[in-house]
């Protein structure tokens, strides 16, 4: 870990510090910030990405330099302890800032509003960085409390000079619920994960090696299991239903022990031929291949949310998703093509919705699915649009 950035020690490098991206990503998911960091170097940038020990040891690109200013991103059962990691880390942030060259932070962190608001981009604005900010959510799922819209009012509206958001549907959100100007405020494309693929694993294959028939309808819950991503409703739905030969694969890390016990109980007291299969804990990249591959149909049953990265991932390997019609959910849904959508929380249509895709599922074709999202939803498309953002910015301030 080294707090002073490279482009201070390499001559060839810091004359082109006008060229460095500075991307924070603390907290949030590796892969997302891996695929974002990789998209800006391949625009031409000497990214430096500042992160936490969850960032290290992903595949990044030679013009990505990644700093590992925040370590252990877990907080310190250990109040003290947890105020000295803070302030060691704010210290090497903003030197950091300051030293790089940079006149803009790319922030695709998450959580923490309140540490943001008092005194990182405080900090960061004392230094002269201008700040654009990824809300991946309008506010914190199951967090929507008076403090924290009074914080991320501030946030939204005091303390960040622009506002990427992955959907349409957030971006009005935003306006409406905050007061945000629409031109503060730039609807990106998501990106589409670079996924693991094997060519010689097919869906056959796939599906032998997790002991599933060949002749299954498969469909797939997988990623963070939160009550908010509907994986309950998605059981319960089916629950009885007639559909011989169908499995509801569940996997993912529920770090929740009550919505855990809750999910593991609706399994067991499931009833009709619908089958059941629940595994919780991290799913590693090649099982994650083998999940996708074998699967027919992604679930995203959301409850409440506003953009899915499960919904690219399926799309990296061609699946179509079903999906519910909250917040940009629905988005890059291309019904015919990518997948379905149906009215949150309505159970009727959610079977109704996935009979029609399974009893049609060739006509979701894996490449033609893979050929949209490229166009589409790719990091590179996104890259090139916040890199508008960020020369906007960077016109205003000369």
């Amino acid at each position: 870990m080294s707090a002073a950035l490279p482009c201070h020690d390499d001559a060839a490098v810091s004359s082109r510090c006008g060229d460095v991206r500075l991307i924070l990503a603390s907290g949030f998911q590796p892969d997302y910030v891996r695929e974002v960091a990789n998209a800006h170097a391949r625009l031409g940038y000497r990214v430096f990405l500042v992160g936490g020990d969850m960032h290290q040891g992903q595949n990044y690109l030679p013009d990505v330099s990644f700093l590992n200013l925040r370590g252990d991103d877990r907080r310190d059962t250990n109040p003290v302890r947890e105020v000295v990691k803070l302030a060691r880390y704010l210290a090497r942030l903003v030197y950091c800032v300051a030293s790089s060259g940079s006149t803009t932070v790319y922030d695709v962190s998450i959580g923490r509003p309140l540490l943001r608001c008092v005194l990182m981009y405080p900090l960061l604005r004392s230094v002269g960085a201008r700040i654009v900010y990824t809300a991946h959510n309008v506010m914190p799922h199951d967090a929507d409390t008076m403090r924290n819209r009074i914080v991320y009012w501030i946030v939204y509206r005091v303390l960040v000079d622009a506002i990427v958001v992955h959907g349409q549907a957030i971006k009005e959100r935003l306006i409406a619920e905050f007061g945000v100007g629409p031109a503060r405020v730039h609807a990106v494309a998501h990106g589409t994960y670079r996924a693991l693929d094997r060519p010689e694993i097919t869906k056959r294959d796939a599906r032998q090696r997790l002991g599933i028939a060949a002749d299954e309808r498969v469909v797939l819950c997988c990623g963070l299991q939160r009550h908010y991503k509907g994986t309950h409703f998605a059981i319960g739905a089916l629950d009885g239903y007639d559909a011989k030969g169908m499995r509801l694969v569940v996997r993912g890390h529920a770090p929740d022990s009550e919505y855990r016990g809750y999910i593991e109980r609706l399994a067991r007291e499931h009833r009709g031929p619908v089958a059941v299969d629940v595994r919780f804990g991290a799913v590693p990249g090649d099982e994650l291949e083998l999940l996708f591959k074998a699967c027919d149909v992604v679930l995203l049953p959301y409850l409440e949310g506003s953009q899915s990265g499960v919904k690219f991932m399926a799309y990296a390997y061609g699946r179509p998703v079903l999906a519910s019609d909250v917040g940009s959910l629905p988005e890059d849904v291309v019904p015919g093509v990518t997948g379905e959508v149906f009215a949150c929380g309505d159970a009727a249509a959610f079977r109704v919705a996935l009979e029609r895709m399974l009893a049609g599922i060739d006509s979701y074709a894996p490449g033609r699915i893979a050929e949209y999202a490229r166009e589409h939803c790719s990091f590179d498309t996104a890259a090139r649009q916040v890199d508008a953002v960020c020369a906007a910015l960077a016109r205003r301030r000369v």
